[in-house]
């Protein structure tokens, strides 16, 4: 899905870019340190790219020799090519469900909270396990349909546009991973200052 008005504001504020690098990827990082296969990345993948913020964090703190970002949305990856200018970075429009990249390709894959725009998640989880390596991990952090049933999250149901009838619950999300040939390293909840309820998740290819 595309984001609407509300969303687009949102997610190219600077004050979103902040929150995402000093509290969200933070709590990332501390994750990945206390994975026991912890490793160097040579080619990754960021799905749902948005504006390449998220892109640039991975650079900055992952340092991975190539990074392919994409997105659905034509408007955020034209942004995401102005504000990156690295020759290691290539992004492109293109669907999270149905990746144009071959088995085995990717160290690690990249979701800032994509998955739960997507209305057949399971379809893209798939796709992720089918383009990383073995050994490979998917890192993210994701919201679940819990995040808007309650509290301000009921505000933000209102203002976003989601398949909400189709969004998975933490639970389910974790249970798919498993189901596809994922291993669980880590797993955190978080509500930074009561705006949202979001899940931060390591996970390995089996």
């Amino acid at each position: 899905m595309k984001l609407n008005r509300v969303e687009f504001i949102l997610i190219n504020n600077p004050v979103r870019a902040r929150i995402q690098e000093y509290y969200e990827l933070k709590i990332l990082l501390n994750m990945y340190r206390n994975v026991s296969v912890l490793k160097s990345f040579d080619t990754v993948l960021e799905i749902g790219c948005g504006n390449g913020n998220g892109t640039k964090l991975i650079k900055k703190y992952f340092s991975p020799k190539k990074i392919y970002a994409i997105d659905l949305d034509e408007r955020m990856i034209s942004i995401a090519k102005r504000r990156n200018i690295d020759p290691t970075i290539t992004f492109e429009v293109m669907d999270a469900s149905k990746l144009r990249f071959s088995d085995n390709y990717f160290d690690a894959v990249f979701d800032f909270g994509v998955i739960h725009h997507i209305p057949d998640w399971r379809d893209s989880i798939d796709e992720i396990w089918r383009v990383l390596k073995k050994d490979g991990l998917i890192v993210l952090e994701e919201l679940s349909i819990d995040s808007f049933d309650k509290g301000i999250g009921k505000v933000w149901r209102k203002l976003l546009d989601h398949p909400y009838e189709s969004m998975f619950s933490v639970e389910e999300f974790i249970e798919y991973l498993k189901a596809a040939g994922f291993k669980i390293l880590g797993f955190r909840e978080s509500n930074p200052i009561k705006l949202i309820k979001f899940f931060s998740l390591i996970a390995g290819k089996r």
